[in-house]
């Protein structure tokens, strides 16, 4: 749990003085004239925060605020390697500082557990230039060469965000640099298909936490007393109808899991058969046989006991994973961290670590001020983060209370930034609450 005098400390020692040690040691700052190293990271940062598409001439303007008088070709000759090291720097040190509501979300089939883990991670394509740092997948030629991952982590009871951590775009998702973190017991850890790893899941079941995923097409099934067990007997044949046992699942680890299998609509399978061929033309692969013949079915797999988690429950959790495509919607719709206006390598990549840095800023805030609201809405919530920017950055140059800001950043957090509520589609508090829903649900 953290609270604002908590946050505040952080971002003060983070961005004022570690900022400025870190500048040194990494050659960005040499000799201070205009820019000390504070003065550069809370411009790019706080500028691109307040205007993700920032140009030179507003990023000088911005500077001003912490009375800094320069040129936008001043501002241009700071994107160097060195500015780059710098900013990245940065980053892994507000990564390093998890932000947790003081108080857990109400809603009482999420409390059921110590903590319900998201992960997902994020590629963004860098030029080609900088292959040299993060090395890409490739792809056409002269294209993908270049690519970043993110890998986050999401606490859905109390809001912490472990990551972005970073690490070259060919990276597997199984090779996460988060894999090896360890979980509460009590936990339950829900992530997709690409981090499906049996070792993994029989390894946080030992330390007394749960996992629920979906089942792979290809995955082999035995009874609990380790006969194999065709699948397809098993499959329901009536649109909402359900099936749920216990099976043991992986060759090697003949792992026990709860199977929990529900027939979906035609509408719903045939959007998931066209997904199955759009994904398999992006990747110039054949399309995959068993996943198309099981597209008429939703198959999970969990090692949480009923009484904690029913099928149903566990469709609405399960559903809860898209929460980490709306982050990184958020981070890349409106943060703006795949977008820029330059062709300069090294200043394309000082300004995805600048928003990173800004939007993980904003992440605490949300945290801090609206987290206990489980009708959030996190667009309208980071609106507000960006209109207080500037002020912040007031603040932190000693031109205001840095306090003051964070009330008014809280006082405009507590009115009009829920969720829209829906009757036909309900958001995804509205189904936590319920905590059981019909066969319509598509996670």
């Amino acid at each position: 749990m953290t609270n604002v005098a908590q946050v505040e400390q952080s971002l003060k020692h983070i961005l004022e003085d570690r900022a400025n040690v870190l500048a040194r040691e990494t050659g960005c700052i040499e000799r201070q004239r205009k820019f000390s190293g504070a003065d550069l990271l809370q411009t790019l940062v706080f500028g691109w925060l307040s205007h993700p598409e920032a140009s030179l001439e507003t990023l000088a303007s911005v500077a001003t605020l912490r009375e800094i008088e320069v040129t936008d070709t001043a501002v241009h000759k700071r994107f160097t390697q060195a500015c780059a090291h710098f900013l990245h720097a940065i980053l892994e040190e507000m990564t390093g500082v998890v932000v947790e509501a003081d108080r857990q979300v109400p809603l009482e089939l999420v409390n059921r557990f110590e903590a319900i883990m998201l992960e997902d991670s994020s590629t963004v394509a860098l030029p080609n230039e900088l292959v040299t740092c993060w090395q890409g997948c490739g792809g056409a030629p002269g294209e993908g060469h270049a690519a970043v991952k993110l890998h986050v982590r999401w606490e859905l009871k109390r809001g912490g965000l472990q990551g972005p951590k970073l690490t070259p775009g060919r990276t597997s998702d199984r090779s996460s640099p988060l894999k090896e973190e360890l979980l509460p017991a009590g936990s339950l850890y829900i992530a997709d298909l690409g981090y499906l790893d049996w070792g993994s899941i029989a390894a946080r079941r030992a330390a007394d936490s749960y996992t629920l995923t979906r089942a792979q097409a290809r995955t082999l099934y035995w009874t609990v007393e380790g006969k194999p067990l065709k699948l397809d007997p098993l499959l329901p044949r009536q649109v909402g109808q359900t099936k749920e046992l216990w099976v043991r699942v992986a060759d090697e680890h003949r792992y026990l899991m709860r199977l929990l299998i529900i027939r979906v609509p035609e509408e719903v399978a045939k959007r998931r058969r066209a997904d199955l061929e759009t994904e398999a033309l992006r990747r110039n692969r054949p399309l995959g046989q068993r996943a198309w013949e099981l597209a008429d079915w939703t198959i999970l797999l969990t090692d949480a006991p009923a009484h904690l988690l029913s099928l149903q429950e566990a469709l609405v959790l399960l559903r809860e994973r898209w929460q980490m495509e709306l982050l990184y919607k958020l981070w890349k719709q409106y943060g703006r961290i795949d977008d820029w206006r330059t062709e300069n390598p090294w200043r394309i990549l000082c300004e995805l670590y600048a928003k990173l840095i800004g939007l993980l800023l904003q992440h605490w805030l949300v945290i801090l001020f609206a987290w206990q609201d489980e009708q959030r809405s996190l667009v309208k919530l980071a609106q507000v983060v960006r209109d207080a920017a500037c002020s912040l950055l007031e603040a932190l140059a000693g031109n205001g209370s840095l306090d003051s800001a964070f009330q008014s950043i809280q006082h405009r957090m507590r009115s009009g930034c829920q969720m829209n509520k829906r009757k036909k589609h309900p958001n995804s508090t509205q189904l936590l609450q319920r905590r059981s829903t019909g066969w319509v649900l598509d996670p």
